[in-house]
């Protein structure tokens, strides 16, 4: 086995959603990590720096090491260094249990010993030390970084983590710490860990990741503009090395260079790796990045499209209503749009002149399926309206002259109405800090994220203003249990509706998330907090992309014979097991199962299926909805998109829900028309992303064409009602700025 040997340079950033060495390790089939956290609390602790004080008062060493490996997680031992090169202290803490795995954060949990005596001793940075051991053989050992360092000694006393990703099995995590001329510390060592690193899970898709080398690469992408395909007037305008975005190496880039001119803007166009398309319901995507934050002005300058055989597919998105930017585990970001329609290639273009395009990082594109992106656990802050006492609570320091201090509505952030928030004003230039904390209904475990959801409604808070937020958790007594304050350790993911998620990695259970600000940003005097959360989300690109197993080409459902026949043809099929037709009768009823048909297993030929639902003339209902489930061997399955069929009608005769203009191009009323409308008539209704009712009017037949009323620049979904209710149509709504 071979080991990681420690240098000047292997300095880590240690923020605590690190997963380079999770991902090497998934990637070359070695252990993953296990299964429950396991913490410093046996009594086993070693190879620690004696206390000792010295005549004129001067400690060093450590202090009561025991209290750091004892079953009370709220003791500590405390660390000391004095002025000396060679005067270093370190403690050695065994886990319980089997110790950690391959892929666990390995880490302690520390804080300042003081609020002031360490603030001068920033020369400190770099000699902090983590390591692991497997019993008293060394595995592992990273320095903390001069980031992480600062965060630290500039912090509050509250708990924070120390950290890294181990890539061998261990037993004991050793903190070691040494002394600098002219500089002393002191640092508090509450406990070790080995907790689970979150998971990204395998998903199904497809990226721009080709084994061919040198010319051959060619084929796989295409560098021009905006004309159809990957071929247009402008080949390779402002694209540096674009083959290094389809080759096997997803940590080469391509490159967006600086704007020339405006009428021929960079574009890179790349295949998908895959004899397969990535079905409608996938998103489309690239992975980008320029070695700082992102935020959602650069979304104005670009457009994401797809392709099919060569021929675009007529599906693109621009702007921060249709893309979403998500930040990844590795300083990189996602762009993409959900998809509607099949694709096998995907294109990004430069339009705009937002500085921050220029070299722009473009890594791979992707087509991936949703729950890529999805956590399996979901804990908020969403008590009924009405009942959130107790659920809060606010706390205020310092000194406050003009303007609001504090917390404003703070019972808007815990109860589960999306339309309400609370507000944290802090005076810019004053001493002053103000406190949110939110109980959660429910209870995050070790390792999930705990964060909060905020909105300053000036776009993405930057690594500057981190530096003011603390983020803490709680358990079910209001005990603090640890904390996370600055960039380099709290992550930042910006939300697709312009929110932004502040978050940090856990070790242990909590019931409540607090956060803190600080005055001295001026971005900071305002901000609405939505809800606090725990989940496992990752927010990264799945390390494991599994083929697609089938190219779906059609499917459909008509009326005939008082029943439903749903028929769908397949291009190509891989490990596929068998297609599950489902059906529901309504907006609010749940898809069931009403028949299985058994598919070819794997075939690289057109292939036919057809299932007829005779049950459907019984259901009472105006309208019936039809998807397909596609099941692999595994067991995993896949979605079709839904179809309806109108019940005693021919398909073509099912309502359907027209809005025009769209995009609208400015806030004037838009019109809808509603072919095929039942007699009894019907409403449409407008929601907005966070799924609030903002107009309705009422549509008396189908030949009416009919106004909604005004709507604000936005993202809407449109929805066509019959007389009871029930969806009939919908459809997505762009209305743009005057």
């Amino acid at each position: 086995m071979q080991f990681f040997t420690p240098t000047a340079t292997s300095l880590v950033r240690l923020r605590t959603w690190l997963l380079a060495a999770l991902v090497l390790s998934l990637g070359t089939g070695a252990a993953l990590a296990s299964p429950s956290p396991a913490y410093s609390t046996s009594n086993v602790y070693s190879n620690y720096t004696p206390y000792q004080k010295t005549f004129l008062g001067v400690e060093s060493g450590v202090q009561n090491p025991g209290f750091a490996a004892d079953a009370d997680l709220t003791n500590y031992a405390v660390l000391n260094t004095f002025l000396s090169v060679a005067s270093t202290a370190s403690i050695r803490l065994g886990l319980s249990g089997t110790g950690g795995a391959a892929g666990d954060r390995a880490g302690v949990l520390v804080s300042n010993a003081t609020t002031s005596s360490n603030l001068l001793n920033l020369s400190l940075v770099n000699v902090i030390t983590l390591s692991t051991y497997d019993g008293a053989q060394w595995r592992e050992s990273w320095l903390v970084s001069a980031e992480v360092a600062r965060d630290l000694l500039l912090g509050s006393t509250r708990p924070t983590q120390l950290e890294f990703v181990a890539k061998a099995p261990f037993t004991h995590v050793q903190l070691e710490v040494g002394g600098l001329a002219s500089v002393s510390f002191k640092l508090n060592v509450h406990y070790a860990y080995a907790v689970p690193s979150l998971v990204q899970p395998q998903a199904k898709g497809a990226l721009s990741q080709f084994t061919a080398s040198g010319a051959a690469l060619s084929q796989y992408y295409g560098a021009g503009t905006s004309n159809a395909g990957v071929i247009s007037a402008c080949v390779g305008a402002g694209v540096s090395n674009p083959e290094r975005a389809v080759d096997n190496d997803l940590t080469n880039y391509a490159t967006f260079n600086s704007l020339a001119t405006v009428s021929c803007p960079a574009a890179l166009s790349v295949k998908l790796a895959s004899n397969l398309d990535a079905p409608g319901g996938y998103y489309a995507g690239f992975v980008i990045g320029n070695d700082d934050l992102l935020d959602l002005s650069i979304l104005s300058g670009l457009r994401l499209s797809t392709y099919r055989d060569g021929l675009p597919t007529g599906e693109t998105a621009t702007g921060a209503e249709l893309l979403e930017l998500h930040a990844l585990p590795d300083g990189k970001y996602q762009v993409s749009f959900r998809t509607k329609l099949p694709f096998d290639e995907v294109k990004i273009e430069r339009i705009g002149l937002v500085s921050v395009l220029d070299d722009l990082k473009l890594y791979y594109g992707f087509g991936v399926e949703p729950r890529a992106f999805e956590g399996t656990t979901h804990v908020q802050s969403d008590f009924p309206v009405g009942q959130t006492a107790g659920k809060y609570a606010t706390n205020t320091t310092g000194i406050c002259v003009l303007g609001p201090c504090g917390v404003t509505n703070p019972q808007g952030a815990a109860d589960n109405d999306p339309s309400t928030v609370a507000t944290m004003n802090i005076p810019t230039g004053l001493l002053t800090t103000a406190e949110l904390k939110l109980a959660l209904n429910g209870t995050g475990t070790a390792g999930n994220r705990a964060g909060m959801v905020v909105g300053n409604g000036t776009g993405l808070l930057d690594a500057t203003l981190l530096d003011q937020l603390t983020l803490t958790t709680y358990d079910a007594d209001g005990k603090v249990l640890e904390s996370a304050s600055g960039s380099s350790l709290l992550s930042l993911t910006l939300l697709p509706d312009g929110r932004q998620e502040i978050s940090f990695l856990t070790t242990r259970p909590f019931a409540s998330v607090q956060i803190t600000a600080s005055a001295g940003a001026s971005a900071l005097t305002s901000f609405p907090i939505h809800y606090a959360f725990a989940d496992d989300k990752t927010g990264g690109i799945p390390s494991i992309i599994t083929p697609l197993p089938v190219q779906l080409t059609s499917f459909g459902a008509k009326w005939a014979n008082n029943g439903a026949d749903v028929a769908w043809t397949t291009a190509s099929e891989k490990n596929s097991s068998h297609f599950v037709v489902e059906r529901s009768t309504g907006v609010d009823v749940p898809f069931a199962a009403v028949g299985r048909v058994d598919a070819a297993g794997s075939s690289t030929r057109s292939l036919s299926y057809k299932l007829r639902d005779a049950e459907a003339g019984a259901l009472g209902v105006a309208v019936v909805y039809y998807r397909l489930r596609q099941v692999d061997y595994d067991g995993s399955s896949t979605l079709s998109s839904i179809v309806s069929v109108a019940v005693g009608k021919s398909a073509a005769a099912a309502p359907q829900l027209e809005v025009y203009p769209n995009p609208a191009t400015d806030a004037r009323a838009v019109l809808v028309h509603c072919p095929n409308l039942p007699a009894t008539g019907g409403v449409v209704q407008a929601y907005s992303q966070l799924g609030q009712l903002v107009g309705q009017v009422a549509v008396p037949n189908a030949a009416a064409n009919v106004a909604m009323p005004a709507l604000a620049p936005g993202l809407y979904h449109v929805v066509l009602r019959g007389a009871a209710g029930q969806a009939l149509a919908t459809q997505r709504l762009v209305v743009g700025a005057r």
